[in-house]
């Protein structure tokens, strides 16, 4: 079986458009600030599994590279 199709691949979606204006006009503002909640409980819940990895060398490490 090989390993590509002939099918090309799908587009990407992208958040501009008519049809993103119109899912968005479906929410009512709760909806939104109750996703936009969540989704900030989510990465705060991340950063904190991510925060265990971080090493006071490796942070500092980072730091000096992004000067």
């Amino acid at each position: 079986m090989p390993a590509f199709s002939n099918h090309p691949a799908p587009a990407r979606p992208r958040l501009e458009g008519d049809h993103w204006t119109e899912l968005t006009a479906t929410l009512s503002n709760e909806s939104t600030e109750i996703l936009g909640s969540w989704i900030d409980n989510e990465l705060a819940k991340m950063q904190r599994k991510l925060d265990s990895f971080v090493s006071p060398n490796s942070l500092h490490k980072s730091l000096s590279r992004s000067r």
